[in-house]
């Protein structure tokens, strides 16, 4: 590729026409301004104390930037009482109706067969990924956060099948901001190094594709989120969080039991959870019930609301089991509910009251776009009818407009630092700049011309 900065291109250069045009092709647009906008990437980061938190690509990592997002787990994706909201239907009703930040796609990995007309990953991947393409495009559309969950207790014995799904989630969805990676849903009682082992090697295979936020499950069903410290997954990015599942029934916030764990102890879950960001590690709910650890049982109103208060306190961002109608005391929906339409369970109004505390409108921060993107336009100003399009691809930009004059191009990272500024007379017509002097990062930069202006989110691998 040639270094030199600019290069004049003529307009009718098939190759970047076809490229503008293969880039807005792919654009999947939200529909509102929500937790995206105003957030943006989800990433890890420690307070000014050492204790790990999640944070915003917006503010970055400092003191009360920690994001803490609330909302729902889709039940595993085998169930008709739970398929039917796997759909932009579904999505959109929970947004609407529940007020959620984030959706968390269980979906079946191994070779299930439930004679109801679904089988997991294992035995029909292609309905399996048709599902969970739906949900992942719906949470964009939405501007909400989706959980993309390899929903299986032995995932480490299916590391390639997992491999193979990931590499084709971040290379469709791992440009966009909305998206998180969790690779192992509540392993059982193996240890961290075989979980680490498996995490390794997934990690590095979305890594090539996305940046996004990494989820890893921790030993016994998410209860020991301490289990990393000292020997975090291996994670280029330095963006991986632990998780912690909890039924509110079952389990305990502070202090300790009356028995002890060979090998992980005695304490609560609440206080493992403690242990693990005080040693700077980030803690992510992405499960938790209000009844008993197996689905069952009814919501005990005072714990749930000493575990809400736990969450609150320390920020962590959760999804509630289960957006079903499921015969359970977790279920949130009652028989009847319909993915437009949602009748609710002593647990699904007990949840939907904690979610009303969420905001309910949302304000598109100055460096962020409401998708993450290394070629596609995103925000548009002004209201001229001039051709103005944007697009980044290969480490170089491409200005595509219909009118002329000095051309502004500030790129900034993720903390708002100015990496790169530039003002050139630019002719109509399709423009070239090359990128190749920003090291890898993400960053967003943004065109102004006129009256016109556009900002695009893109990655320098």
């Amino acid at each position: 590729m040639s270094h030199s900065i600019f290069k004049s291109i003529a307009l009718v250069s098939a190759m970047a026409s076809a490229l503008a045009a293969s880039a807005f092709a792919q654009t999947i647009a939200p529909t509102r301004v929500g937790p995206v906008s105003q957030y943006g990437q989800l990433m890890t980061g420690k307070n000014s104390q050492g204790k790990g938190q999640i944070y915003g690509g917006c503010e970055g990592v400092k003191d009360g930037a920690e994001v803490q997002v609330r909302g729902m787990s889709l039940y595993w994706s085998l169930m008709p009482q739970a398929v039917e909201f796997w759909s932009e239907e579904g999505v959109s009703t929970m947004v609407r109706d529940m007020n959620i930040q984030i959706v968390r796609a269980a979906m079946a990995t191994g070779n299930e067969d439930w004679n109801n007309g679904y089988k997991g990953y294992g035995s029909d991947p292609t309905t399996q990924m048709n599902l969970m393409k739906k949900v992942v495009e719906a949470a964009i559309k939405n501007d909400i956060y989706v959980i993309i969950d390899w929903h299986s207790h032995n995932a480490n014995e299916q590391t390639e099948s997992s491999k193979n799904f990931f590499k084709q989630m971040a290379q469709e969805y791992g440009k966009y901001d909305n998206v998180i990676f969790e690779l192992f849903n509540e392993p059982t009682d193996v240890s961290w190094s075989t979980i680490k082992t498996y995490a390794d090697q997934v990690v590095s295979v979305i890594r090539e594709y996305s940046d996004n936020l990494i989820l890893v499950g921790t030993p016994k069903w998410d209860q020991n989120p301490q289990a990393p410290i000292g020997n975090e997954v291996n994670d280029p990015k330095k963006n991986t969080a632990y998780t912690l599942h909890y039924y509110a029934n079952s389990h305990c916030w502070s202090g300790s039991y009356d028995w002890s764990d060979p090998t992980w102890g005695g304490d609560c879950e609440g206080t493992k959870g403690e242990k693990a960001m005080n040693a700077g590690l980030s803690v992510f709910v992405s499960e938790w019930g209000t009844a008993d650890a197996n689905g069952g049982g009814n919501p005990d109103q005072g714990r749930n609301k000493s575990w809400q208060d736990y969450m609150n306190t320390h920020k962590l961002s959760w999804a509630n089991w289960s957006a079903s109608y499921i015969s359970e005391g977790t279920a949130a929906f009652q028989g009847g509910s319909s993915k437009t339409s949602l009748q609710y369970t002593t647990s699904g109004n007990l949840v939907k009251g904690y979610l009303a505390t969420n905001p309910t409108s949302y304000t598109a921060c100055k460096a962020n776009v409401p998708e993450s993107s290394s070629s596609t336009a995103a925000l548009t100003f002004g209201t001229n009818k001039d051709i103005f399009n944007v697009t980044i691809a290969n480490h170089t930009l491409m200005l595509e407009s219909t009118a002329s004059g000095e051309t502004s191009i500030d790129v900034f990272d993720l903390l708002g630092n100015s990496r790169l500024q530039k003002k050139v007379q630019f002719a109509s017509g399709i423009q070239a700049m090359s990128l190749d002097m920003l090291p890898a990062g993400s960053y967003v930069v943004r065109v102004r011309q006129g009256a016109n202006m556009k900002q695009v989110r893109f990655q320098v691998r």
